[in-house]
C-alpha cells in the first residue's frame, strides 16, 4: 500500500472540535475504495468509488489529542478485484447522529492491486492514528456480530497455527563470508539431506518427500489447451512430443529472501521455501518449464518451438526470434524468465550449497575436436588421430573446413561407429556418421556441437546425471541441462551499463527496453568480466532477482560460478555452455555481456508456460 498521509475532512474537523464540549465522538466504520482523488481531500464527504465497508475492531488513546483506529478487511468481501486506493473513516455526529466522513486517504498511483479470488486470500489489519481535540471523549461503535479478530488475537492465532500447520524450509549464510560455498540449514530444513545421482544409481534425498519438491514432475502439455495430459510414469506419457510438449510442473509455493543484520552488525541472508501462505512471504504461482532445451519444427512462418526428447536444440538464433518461436506454441507460452531465480532458490534451499556442479554434476560443458588426417570424397567417415572420451556412438557432431564453430562440411550429424584405423602409413580412429556423403579434406575439423535432447530421460524426475565426465547433461528435478550445454536466454531482464532492468509481464517482454513496465534494480552489477562470482545483489522490491555484484572469487568459494559482462545495452544468459572451462558453468553462471542481436552456436533457450 502507498498511503502516505491521512487528511481530516472539514466535517471531520468540526466533529473533532465537539470533543472540547464534552461530547462523545463515535467512530462507526471504515470504507475501502478504488477511486482517484480530484480536488482537495479535506473537502471530501464520501469516497469516490466505494468497494466495501469494514467494521472497526478497536480504538486506543495514544495521546491527549491522538487516537488509533484499528480495522481489517478480507479480499473475499469484495465483489471484484480492485485497486486499494481509498480509505475513509466515518464517525457519528453527536448532535445529528449523521455518519460523517471524518478522515480520508488516497494512495494514488501507489495503490495495491487486490485480487478477490478465494485461492489467493488476503487479510489486512490496519492501524490509523488520527488527531482530535480531546481524546478522552473519543469512543467507538462496534458490531457485536462481527467476526473480525483484533490484531492481538490475529497474531496469537498465527503463532498457534505455525506450530502445527505446514512446513517452512530455510537456509542462511553470512554474506561477507566468501571462504565457503555452503549454507546453514534452518527451520524445517534442519537435519535434512539432499543428494543427486552421478551415475544413474538411486540415491536418498529427504526433499523427495517435502513439498514443493515432491510435486515437481515432468508432464505432457497440450499446446492448444495448455492442459496437462499425463505425468511421467503414467500411461500415455511420451517424451517425443506425440502427447504434447514435455514440461516440468513447478507447483505453487511461498518464498522469502531477505538480509538481516545480527546484534554485532553481521549481515545474514535468509532464503525460505514454505508449503503454505505465511505473513511476509511471496506466493509463486504454478508454472511449467521446458524439460529440454528449445528445439523447433517447420520452416519460415510455420516454424515453432518445442520441448521434446531426441531433438537438436535450436542455435544461431537471436533472442527476439526465440521469443517469437516460443509464443507460436500456444497461449501462455514464452521463454524462461524471472522464474529462473525461483528455480535457483528451490535448488539452494534443497542442497544448501552454491556449487551446483559438485552437488548435481558437471553438466555438458566440455567439447572435443579432431582434425582429418586424410582426404576422401563422397564419404561418411573422417579419420582423426584419436577419439577420446569426447566422441561416442550417438553423439551429434559438425564438421568445419579448418576449425570448430562452423559446419560448412556437415551439420548436426550423428556418430554411428568408432573403430581403429590403419592403412599402413596413417593410424588413428575412424568415425562414421549418418546423412548424405561429403567430401573431407585434410585438416577438416570434427567437433561436438549441440547434442540431441533426452540424454537423461531414464532419470525422469530425479536430479543428477548418468555420466559426470563433462560431456553429458545434468538434471535438476526433471529439467535437463538446467546449466551447461547452451547459454539460456532469460526473458524480461535487460542490462544497461551494468544495471539490471526487470519486467514480469510476458506480454511486454522486449529487448533493449529500459522504461516502464521495466524497472531498474536497486544495485549495480559487477563490472569485471570473466571472473568467479563472490556475491549476488539484493533489491527489497525484487528480492528474488540475484545478479552478480562482486567477483574475483573462485570455483570452490563464494558463488563458485563465472560471470561475463560488458558496458552498453546487453541481455542476460544463464548457466554456461559446451566449450567453456568446466568450473565456469553452473546454476549461477551469468553472461551479461552480449547484445540482443547476437546469435551463435552455444546460445539457446527454454520454453516456459505461465498458468
Amino acid at each position: 500500500m502507498g498511503f502516505e498521509k491521512i487528511y481530516i475532512t472539514k466535517k471531520g474537523a468540526l466533529l473533532a472540535a465537539k470533543t472540547l464540549q464534552a461530547k462523545k465522538l463515535e467512530f462507526d466504520h471504515v470504507e475501502i475504495g478504488s477511486g482517484a482523488l480530484t480536488g482537495d481531500a479535506k473537502n471530501k464527504t464520501a469516497l469516490t468509488t466505494k468497494v466495501l465497508e469494514c467494521g472497526i475492531d478497536n480504538v486506543s488513546i495514544t495521546g491527549e489529542t491522538q487516537a488509533q483506529i484499528t480495522f481489517n478487511f478480507k479480499n473475499t468481501d469484495a465483489n471484484n478485484a480492485f485497486y486499494f486506493r481509498e480509505i475513509g473513516i466515518f464517525a457519528i455526529d453527536p448532535d445529528t447522529k449523521e455518519k460523517v466522513l471524518f478522515a480520508y486517504a488516497n494512495a494514488g498511483d501507489k495503490a495495491e492491486y487486490i485480487n478477490n479470488s478465494i485461492t489467493v486470500p488476503v487479510q489486512k489489519v490496519i492501524d490509523i492514528t488520527i488527531v482530535v481535540d480531546n481524546a478522552a471523549n473519543v469512543t467507538i461503535t462496534l458490531d457485536p456480530e462481527a467476526a473480525y479478530p483484533t490484531k492481538k488475537e490475529m497474531n496469537e492465532a498465527i503463532k498457534s497455527a505455525l506450530s502445527v500447520t505446514g512446513k517452512n524450509y530455510g537456509i542462511k549464510r553470512l554474506i561477507t563470508d566468501n571462504t565457503l560455498a555452503g549454507w546453514t540449514r534452518i527451520a524445517d530444513s534442519v537435519g535434512l539431506n539432499a543428494k543427486a545421482t552421478k551415475n544413474g544409481e538411486k540415491v536418498a534425498n529427504d526433499f523427495d518427500n517435502c513439498y514443493p519438491w515432491s510435486d515437481i514432475r515432468r508432464c505432457n502439455v497440450n499446446p492448444t489447451t495448455g492442459h496437462i495430459t499425463a505425468y511421467y510414469g503414467e500411461s500415455g506419457y511420451a517424451s517425443d512430443g506425440s502427447n504434447g510438449e514435455v514440461m516440468v510442473k513447478i507447483p505453487e509455493f511461498w518464498w522469502k529472501r531477505e538480509r538481516i543484520p545480527d546484534d554485532e552488525g553481521n549481515v545474514y541472508e535468509y532464503i525460505y521455501i514454505a508449503d503454505y501462505a505465511r505473513a511476509g512471504y511471496t506466493k509463486s504461482e504454478e508454472f511449467l518449464v521446458g524439460a529440454y532445451l528449445l528445439s523447433t519444427t517447420g520452416t519460415g512462418d510455420a516454424e515453432k518451438a518445442h520441448s521434446i526428447s531426441g531433438a537438436v536444440p535450436k542455435y544461431n538464433t537471436t533472442k527476439a526470434k526465440y521469443r517469437t518461436l516460443a509464443k507460436a506454441v500456444g497461449s501462455g507460452f514464452g521463454l524462461l524468465d524471472y522464474r529462473y531465480f525461483l528455480l535457483q532458490m528451490l535448488y539452494l534451499v534443497e542442497y544448501a550449497h552454491y556449487n551446483s556442479q559438485s552437488m548435481l554434476g558437471n553438466g555438458l560443458i566440455a567439447m572435443s575436436t579432431g582434425k582429418a588426417l586424410i582426404a576422401e570424397n563422397n564419404t561418411n567417415r573422417i579419420i582423426i588421430s584419436s577419439a577420446g572420451a569426447g566422441f561416442w556412438v550417438g553423439k551429434t557432431i559438425c564438421i568445419g573446413t579448418s576449425d570448430a564453430w562452423n559446419a560448412s562440411v556437415a551439420a548436426d550429424r550423428e556418430i554411428t561407429e568408432i573403430t581403429d584405423y590403419n592403412n599402413g602409413s596413417v593410424s588413428g580412429k575412424q568415425i562414421k556418421f549418418n546423412g548424405a556423403a561429403v567430401n573431407i579434406a585434410v585438416n577438416n575439423t570434427i567437433w561436438g556441437s549441440a547434442q540431441r535432447t533426452g540424454g537423461n530421460d531414464i532419470l525422469g524426475n530425479v536430479s543428477g546425471c548418468l555420466n559426470d565426465n563433462g560431456y553429458h547433461p545434468v538434471n535438476y528435478r526433471g529439467i535437463e541441462d538446467i546449466f551447461g550445454h547452451m547459454w539460456q536466454h532469460i526473458d524480461g531482464l535487460n542490462i544497461k551499463e551494468y544495471e539490471g532492468y526487470i519486467c514480469k509481464d510476458p506480454n511486454n517482454y522486449a529487448d533493449d527496453k529500459f522504461v516502464a513496465p521495466y524497472e531498474k534494480l536497486g544495485y549495480v552489477n559487477a563490472k569485471t568480466s570473466d571472473s568467479y562470482i563472490k556475491k549476488l545483489g539484493y533489491d527489497e522490491k525484487y528480492p528474488e532477482v540475484a545478479l552478480p555484484i562482486e567477483v574475483e572469487g573462485s570455483s570452490t568459494t563464494g558463488v563458485c560460478d563465472n560471470y561475463w559482462c560488458a558496458e552498453g545495452n546487453k541481455i542476460a544468459y544463464v548457466g554456461g555452455s559446451f566449450g567453456n572451462n568446466w568450473t565456469k558453468a553452473g546454476f549461477f553462471a551469468w553472461n551479461c555481456g552480449s547484445v540482443s542481436s547476437l546469435s551463435y552456436w552455444h546460445y539457446g533457450a527454454r520454453l516456459l508456460k505461465h498458468q
